[in-house]
């Protein structure tokens, strides 16, 4: 007999295709290492910007351009000008990197600040996978990840969400020390004249790399460009203020307070939050420094402990610019109840929330 006919199938309900994550993307970016710290951060960050700049009912976004934003969209706009005269704040202690970008955006359209702003957020993220590549290769997966989380929500980090440079100084610096340890130095040597170029002090990375590499010859060639990209850029300021380091120079008036001043006559306590962020940085690169290799203890002494003399104001946003630190607080949390881990971490969110509402609305300097 034949077999009785077999019912129709159901019709198979057509599934849109899964979109493929490339395996260097996922390796690269880890999801909850890298991305989440990432986007919590920022969204954050970003909504306290606002709210705090906004004012009569009208949201506004010039919290993102706030304090030296405002110097950097100058320069990219009108140049330095003339020489700067005693007693008077101008551009002249501000690199010409991030001006240089804010300007090349203008040239091709695309409005220079808000795509430079952007372009910082998406150079963050690109640090942070850095920062956690880094501390993986020197200390426990938990523990990377946690460093990648306590940099992302130290109370300074709101500025890798402004118009500053700190997104490109911490992701070049970081990426320069992960090519120098995979014998990259020609990629390192461009990331480190980059630094270099973003600010007055990016030179400290390639002081800390010249111990990273013990060879001479490789000392050449990674920190080469970066001396030759500063000399020359001492050169254009001589020719153009008869001052070879006016970036220095000019910094005498902008008020810095000191180590020596920081209390007396009366405290200033903008200065103080920034010291105190520097010394418990310091505090737990000391702690740690058995686990850390000797060129992060260069970077973190040549970056962190001049400004204690030359002026702490900046020294919170600059330690969030400094990796080590971070590995450092990583190693620490990861010994900790997760419990308090947890609190340690929201503390440290609660405090970016504070300093940036304090910068943008109560004129606290970042």
């Amino acid at each position: 007999m034949d077999a009785p006919p077999r019912p129709p199938e159901a019709p198979v309900a057509l599934r849109p295709p899964a979109v493929a994550v490339p395996e260097w993307v996922r390796g690269l970016f880890p999801w909850r290492a890298v991305v989440l710290p990432w986007l919590v951060s920022r969204a954050l960050a970003a909504v306290v910007l606002a709210v705090a700049g906004s004012s009569g009912g009208r949201l506004r976004l010039s919290g993102f351009f706030a304090w030296d934003g405002g110097w950097y969209e100058h320069i990219a706009r009108f140049g330095y000008g003339p020489p700067p005269p005693d007693g008077v704040q101008t551009p002249w202690p501000f690199f010409p990197l991030l001006p240089g970008i804010v300007r090349g955006f203008d040239e091709i359209g695309i409005p220079g600040r808000g795509a430079t702003v952007v372009l910082n957020h998406l150079v963050f993220l690109v640090a942070l996978a850095g920062v956690y590549r880094l501390a993986r290769r020197h200390t426990s997966g938990p523990a990377a990840t946690l460093s990648v989380w306590a940099i992302a929500l130290f109370p300074g980090s709101f500025v890798f969400s402004m118009l500053y440079p700190s997104s490109i100084f911490l992701a070049g610096s970081v990426w320069a020390f992960l090519f120098v340890e995979d014998h990259e130095d020609v990629a390192a040597a461009v990331l480190v004249a980059v630094v270099a170029m973003a600010r007055p002090n990016g030179l400290v990375v390639a002081v800390a790399l010249v111990f990273a590499v013990r060879s001479w010859p490789r000392a050449l060639v990674v920190a080469g460009p970066a001396v030759v990209g500063v000399a020359v850029w001492c050169a254009l300021c001589w020719h153009w203020t008869d001052d070879p380091v006016v970036f220095f120079t000019a910094k005498s008036s902008w008020g810095e307070v000191t180590l020596g001043n920081l209390l007396f006559p009366t405290a200033d306590y903008g200065a103080l939050v920034h010291f105190g962020l520097g010394v418990v940085a310091i505090a737990a690169v000391v702690v740690e420094r058995r686990r850390l290799p000797a060129p992060w203890l260069v970077l973190t002494a040549l970056y962190l402990l001049p400004p204690l003399a030359l002026g702490v104001i900046g020294l919170g946003r600059y330690t969030n610019e400094c990796f080590a630190p971070f590995v450092a607080f990583g190693n620490l949390l990861a010994r900790l109840p997760m419990q308090l881990r947890g609190l340690l971490l929201a503390a440290s969110a609660a405090g970016l929330v504070g300093c940036a509402t304090a910068v943008i609305r109560y004129d606290f300097v970042p």
